[in-house]
């Protein structure tokens, strides 16, 4: 999902700014250098942003996973005794 989000954004800002830099009539190298840019940084943005969902649904997953599946941390020793249980021999 993280390389997924970078790639989507820095694909998408390249071919954004290769089409408004043949609209507006610059040259191609002016427009692949932007478009090139446009891509490395889009595609930063991208990954950080598909890391911080990432862990976003890492830690409601966790959260998820303790609200169903409560741990139990009682000490044995401190346990009320089991009626059914036989008393030991002396």
């Amino acid at each position: 999902m993280i390389r997924l989000c970078g790639a989507a954004l820095g694909f998408f800002a390249f071919s954004v700014t290769i089409v408004l830099g043949q609209v507006a009539g610059n040259s191609l190298e002016v427009t692949l250098l932007r478009a090139i840019g446009a891509l490395l940084l889009f595609c930063c943005l991208g990954l950080t942003t598909g890391w911080v969902a990432n862990r976003v649904l890492d830690e409601h997953a966790k959260a998820k996973h303790r609200e169903m599946f409560p741990e139990v941390t009682e000490d044995p020793a401190a346990a009320p005794p089991d009626p059914a249980a036989k008393p030991a021999a002396p």
